[in-house]
């Protein structure tokens, strides 16, 4: 057997269905066995791409999504994609083709070392001898799955590949999903101890949570102690976003894109009980200090995540759901088995902050000036969707606002974030590589024309795979930030803050559906058209022209 065949092989004993990407240097030896396998490679537009699709595909699914590129400028490009999965978390492996290992250090055309992704990814390895290649697949996979998620790299040298060793020698046994760390017994009864002693615990949820799969522990303890449930960007979805206990966004202390009633809510907390989330800034916390009287219990199984921001209370270094389902046995020994439930009083408090703002965000979700604001554009969207079915994206920047903190999520990887590393255009290969993984849903995302300008043309990716994805250009002439400074001496110069571009003419030169909005009244019924082709398997684009407007976040002295 050759190398490249036991590669094949071993992705597919690993459950591996699709590999994105682009053909590159390197890559040659693994054609043939692919065109034999049942592992479907396809092309994106660009390597990094290929990783983003990956990534959603990852994202979307809780699967390990792999992407290939091949030497030199392919693996540079691929950086980008990297660095936003190990920035949040997603198991991807990317395969990196590479020069024979006789070749290295001659100065080879396109010759790059995978060195460039340390500090990127989780582990890196290489194929030096073929018949280690089991043993490097082994290590891969064990660190995809293990722990908290992240990239890995694998270096394979053209020569590695191609050489041949025997088919016992080159045999895989499949990983699978490694255990998970539980929590030490002591930590439990103290959280336990310190979540029934207080008078408003509240909990927050974030993409650990997700990846460990915690839903139902989050909902579980949540309804047995009355507790207030907020997310991170990473973790909205974990917790349905009309249950009564839901805040929406806004952890502890005070996070970016902070409801009403999180504000209102966060004041009376004496007990959180952090779950999987990192306190990153500025968008998982802004770094203020804790208050004093308040306690934190903080469940994270990556060890850098705990201590990093705050100096918490409880630490508890290990798996989400492993860690919550031992709690709630903790919580029910000492409340009984009819104690606990749901507090009318918190429900109607949650129900009136969220009225209330509500009420004070409706003129811009119904703003008539033309142009229109992206408020409303995504607002007009969420009439239409069934939440239950449909999977949204946002995008770097002035989407991210539009989008994060008023689309209503119901189910876990219903929404599909970033933000660590916030790369512009992201969403493209993200969304297409949802379809990939949820294909029985909707899947939506929406984008700056700024951002689409980067990656857009990979809707033509979308088209070509019958991939049908809806994609929302909301289009202010530019990068919207730039161009709200243009007038001040020291801000954004107008040559970089203002751009152009018609991306509804594009995407329909990319086989899309595709209109173009000038006027609100319009935007709904070009939806409903949109959502209709993608029904029958065309890809659609809604560009809507709107202005350039700040995200305004809710001060701190709101209250009811």
């Amino acid at each position: 057997m050759r190398g490249a065949e036991a590669v094949v092989r071993a992705l597919e004993q690993e459950g591996i269905r699709y590999i994105s990407g682009f053909a590159g240097g390197g890559l040659a030896p693994l054609w043939g066995p692919l065109r034999a396998s049942t592992v479907r490679p396809f092309a994106a537009r660009n390597e990094r791409l290929g990783v983003e699709i990956a990534d959603g595909y990852a994202r979307a699914t809780g699967e390990v999504g792999v992407a290939m590129t091949g030497t030199g400028p392919g693996a540079t490009n691929c950086l980008t994609g990297i660095a936003g999965c190990y920035a949040d978390n997603v198991p991807v492996l990317l395969l990196m083709g590479q020069h024979p290992l006789r070749n290295l250090g001659q100065e080879w055309q396109q010759e790059v070392s995978a060195s460039i992704f340390d500090g990127l990814c989780k582990w890196r390895g290489s194929f030096t001898r073929v018949q280690d290649i089991p043993q490097v697949m082994r290590r891969a996979f064990t660190a995809l799955r293990s722990g908290s998620p992240g990239p890995v790299v694998l270096e394979m040298h053209q020569d590695v590949l191609t050489a041949e060793a025997d088919e016992s020698v080159l045999a895989y046994t499949p990983v699978g999903t490694p255990g998970k760390s539980g929590p030490a017994d002591a930590e439990v009864q103290r959280a336990a101890d310190m979540l029934v002693g207080a008078s408003l615990p509240v909990l927050n949820a974030g993409g650990g949570a997700m990846s460990a799969g915690a839903a139902d522990e989050v909902r579980e303890l949540a309804e047995l102690l009355s507790m207030p449930v907020a997310t991170t960007i990473m973790g909205k979805g974990i917790f349905p976003e009309n249950h009564p206990l839901s805040l929406g966004g806004g952890v502890y202390p005070r996070s970016r894109y902070a409801s009403g009633a999180a504000i209102q809510i966060n004041r009376k907390a004496d007990v959180v009980l952090a779950v999987g989330n990192s306190f990153r800034q500025p968008n998982g916390t802004d770094g203020r200090p804790i208050p004093a009287g308040v306690s934190i219990i903080h469940i994270n199984a990556d060890p850098a995540d705990i201590n990093k921001t705050y100096q918490v209370d409880l630490p508890m270094l290990a798996d989400a759901k492993l860690a919550l389902r031992a709690i709630i046995d903790a919580v029910r020994q000492r409340i009984g088995p009819s104690g606990g439930g749901i507090k009318q009083e918190i429900v109607d408090e949650i129900r009136a902050c969220h009225e209330k703002s509500e009420a004070e965000w409706m003129p811009r979700f119904t703003d008539s000036e033309t142009p229109t604001n992206g408020y409303r554009v995504v607002h007009e969207l969420q009439q239409l969707i069934d939440p239950d079915r449909t999977i949204a994206l946002h995008d770097a920047g002035g989407s991210r606002g539009y989008v994060v903190p008023f689309w209503q999520t119901t189910r876990p990887r219903n929404f599909v974030a970033m933000g660590g590393m916030a790369a512009m255009g992201w969403s493209v290969g993200a969304a297409i590589g949802t379809k990939l993984g949820r294909p029985d849903h909707l899947v939506v995302h929406v984008l700056g024309d700024a951002s689409f300008g980067m990656t857009g043309m990979d809707l033509e990716t979308a088209s070509r795979m019958g991939l049908p994805i809806l994609t929302v250009v909301i289009n202010n002439g530019g990068t919207g930030g730039g161009m709200m400074g243009m007038e001040d001496p020291n801000g954004t110069p107008p040559e970089m803050a203002v751009l152009g571009g018609n991306f509804s003419v594009v995407a329909n030169g990319l086989g899309c559906f595709s209109e173009r909005v000038e006027h609100p009244e319009d935007i709904r019924p070009a939806f409903q058209r949109a959502i209709r082709a993608t029904e029958e398997g065309q890809s659609a684009l809604v560009e809507v022209m709107i202005r350039p407007l700040p995200t305004p976040e809710i001060p701190d002295d709101w209250s009811l």
